[in-house]
Order: C-alpha cells, then sequence, then structure tokens
C-alpha cells in the first residue's frame, strides 16, 4: 500500500472517529454501563445490584 494511500485511510478513519464523538449521547456512559452488564449476563455471569 503505498503513502498516500496510507494517509487517505488514516484521514477517513479520523473523519469516522470525529464523527462519532459529535454523535454520543450524553447518557454515554450509563448506556455503555447496560451495554457491559448486557454482555456480561450473556455469559452466565449475573452481577449482584
Amino acid at each position: 500500500m503505498s503513502d498516500v494511500a496510507k494517509r487517505q485511510e488514516r484521514s477517513e478513519e479520523q473523519k469516522e472517529q470525529e464523527k462519532t464523538k459529535k454523535e454520543l449521547n450524553p447518557e454515554w456512559s450509563q448506556d455503555a454501563q447496560d451495554e457491559l452488564q448486557d454482555f456480561i449476563e450473556s455469559q452466565g455471569i449475573y452481577i449482584r445490584q
């Protein structure tokens, strides 16, 4: 892969990252916790609350 192609790929990745940063929900931390808890429970492990 040429240097130019690598640079273009990096710039596209950076644009995608910036777009996702802008789209973050104000409640992103709670959403992340919920997703993590769902994943843990799907593995058969339940956390006491």
